[in-house]
């Protein structure tokens, strides 16, 4: 007994060391993996389907009106892990997805563009074949796809819900920064304009791993396709959708001004910023971002005459 209890403690011990190894030297893929566990815990089955460019991966569970959980650039479902569980709980029929060149959907290399994107939202739709309109949340590029997929399938969405999400052009402070960044100061200013300055710095090994994973990656292979067709310049009054838009009100990406200009523009809107909250909200300040979206998720959006911050 005592030799087995000894080979457990090693074993623990080695698992930890692993662990600690592992989050050190690649801490993305350590938070992602920790993210995709979270959804697996809050009941939500890991589906495959074969898609257009190959394997399609998203996460489905729970009863109720269904919604779509769509991450952005360079990001997969586990962004959602800390809010998908309470929003299984309150009675909602959630599908996660991993966007093709994202997560584990595949192409895992090569070209990347946006008709990937909305071809394979459309095959994991028709495999989970549901029989009532979906809401669509969308954070950043995940927005984009959202409003693109909900304008060229208006019968099969009800709501779209925007997370700090795209929708036209935009110009401001956010031009200016590097996405893709080539060395530690780049990462910090990137992460800077996408966090409230409340939030923790992340340490440098952190900002090493965004750098090294930045060649290459899906935000990478999709700035080498153009999808500048697919803004709504000048035809967001064409919009009949209603759409919701949550604000991380520290975005310097994609600032309030932006989103206001989003908002006044489309026929069914109503614009709710996120206090101390930046570019993706349902990482930085779940605990802020989550009450908005369940209100949002309850309530139908104002009529355009009611679009205001705050409302």
């Amino acid at each position: 007994m005592k030799k087995v209890l000894l080979g457990l403690l090693v074993l623990i011990v080695l698992c930890a060391v692993a662990t600690g190894v592992a989050f050190f030297r690649r801490p993305f893929w350590f938070f992602e993996r920790m993210g995709r566990i979270t959804l697996r815990g809050a009941g939500l089955e890991r589906l495959e389907i074969t898609g257009p460019r190959g394997r399609l991966v998203y996460f489905r569970g729970g009863v109720g009106p269904p919604v779509a959980l769509i991450h952005g650039a360079n990001d997969e479902a586990g962004a959602w892990a800390h809010v998908a569980g309470p929003l299984v709980e309150r009675g909602h029929h959630l599908l996660v997805v991993d966007l093709p060149g994202h997560g584990e959907s595949e192409p895992a290399s090569g070209p990347l563009a946006m008709e990937d994107l909305l071809a394979g939202l459309e095959a994991i739709f028709q495999a989970a074949a549901l029989d009532e309109k979906t809401t669509l949340v969308g954070n950043s590029l995940g927005g984009f796809v959202a409003m693109a997929y909900a304008v060229a399938h208006s019968r099969q969405v009800g709501h779209v819900i925007l997370v700090n999400g795209a929708a036209i052009r935009g110009e401001g402070p956010g031009a200016a920064v590097n996405l893709l960044p080539k060395n530690r100061e780049q990462a910090r200013t990137a992460i800077d304009a996408i966090t409230d300055p409340s939030s923790p710095r992340l340490p440098d090994f952190v900002l090493d791993d965004l750098v090294r994973r930045a060649p290459g990656s899906p935000l990478d292979r999709l700035l080498q396709s153009p999808f500048s067709q697919y803004a709504l310049d000048g035809r967001l009054g064409e919009v009949e959708i209603p759409v919701t838009l949550l604000w991380g009100e520290s975005d310097r990406l994609m600032p309030a001004a932006y989103a206001e200009r989003i908002a006044k523009g489309l026929p069914i809107a109503r614009l709710t910023p996120v206090p101390r909250c930046g570019h993706v909200p349902q990482r930085e300040c779940p605990e802020r971002f989550l009450p908005l979206l369940e209100k949002a998720l309850d309530l139908p959006p104002a009529p355009a005459e009611e679009v205001a911050s705050g409302s």
